[in-house]
């Protein structure tokens, strides 16, 4: 049976990825300490194989496909996938969009303080090397207290948009080092993608991906870049997902789109943001 899981509001969840300068904050649930990028692959940047899982968003703006990757993220996806065969995303507002950075989703009540799994328990996060929050990537969520409760999700997720990735963030990922070799960790395809397909650096390890979306980035970019309420960030108008269907990926019928690059978040209209959290956190 599926019990409701219930937290607090989910507005702070831009504390984590507003957080100043550093791209990656020192939080304890973090994973990507245990990454090993020798073995990376950016599956993401891949061709879907034939047969993947698809889930297909009709939403208020119109329509997004997703490939899910239920190889990496197992029990994550089988929640996800449980919550859409029963219906339970049809009709469900963003109830939180930080704008042109993410869009949230999947609460059992409209202020995005519940989510539900099938026994009630949060899922841990299911983090890999593989995937990393590029632009339309599919980031599992939940809340607990008053911040994003790092570590875990439930029924909620986002869409995830796009900031502006700087020299001097570039050179930052180029400074993690190897301890004992000096060797950079972080390697030149992946800090490339980063900043040229569109991401949210700040969000990787913390989060887990469990979809990318393929096609669709210009309704994307309509819910993401929505006006909301500075306090709440509700949307003003509302935005909604009308249903989601799951199917299985076939060259044949869906069609692969890039992400539209001119669309991501400026150093500039980020530290206003933060400026303005700051503010209103002081209130």
């Amino acid at each position: 049976m599926k019990k409701i899981i219930i937290s607090a509001a989910a507005a702070a969840m831009a504390a984590v990825m507003l957080g100043g300068c550093s791209l990656f904050g020192g939080q304890s649930t973090n994973a990507m300490g245990s990454y090993n990028f020798e073995e990376m692959k950016l599956v993401q940047l891949e061709k879907p194989a034939e047969g993947m899982d698809v889930a297909v968003f009709e939403t208020s703006e119109g329509t997004m496909t997703a490939v899910l990757y239920t190889e990496y993220a197992p029990q994550t996806i089988a929640n996800f996938k449980a919550r859409a065969e029963e219906g339970f995303y049809d009709g469900k507002p963003f109830f939180a969009i930080q704008e042109g950075i993410y869009g949230i989703t999947g609460s059992s009540s409209e202020d995005g303080t519940e989510g539900i799994t099938e026994d009630g328990n949060f899922i841990p996060n299911e983090c890999s090397v593989d995937l990393w929050p590029f632009k339309g990537a599919l980031m599992g969520y939940s809340t607990n207290g008053t911040n994003a409760n790092l570590g875990y999700s439930d029924s909620r997720f986002f869409f995830c948009g796009a900031v502006e990735m700087t020299d001097e963030n570039m050179e930052e990922l180029r400074g993690y080092t190897d301890t004992e070799t000096s060797r950079q960790v972080i390697p030149e395809d992946l800090i490339g993608a980063l900043r040229d397909r569109g991401s949210v650096a700040a969000l990787a390890g913390n989060y887990t991906v469990f979809g990318q979306v393929i096609s669709g980035f210009d309704v994307l970019d309509k819910i993401l870049w929505r006006e909301t309420d500075p306090k709440t960030m509700k949307p003003l108008d509302e935005v909604k997902i009308i249903s989601v269907t799951l199917d299985t990926y076939s060259a044949d019928k869906y069609h692969l789109e890039e992400p539209t690059a001119d669309k991501y978040v400026t150093v500039e209209e980020l530290e206003a943001t933060e400026s303005a959290a700051e503010s209103s956190a002081s209130e």
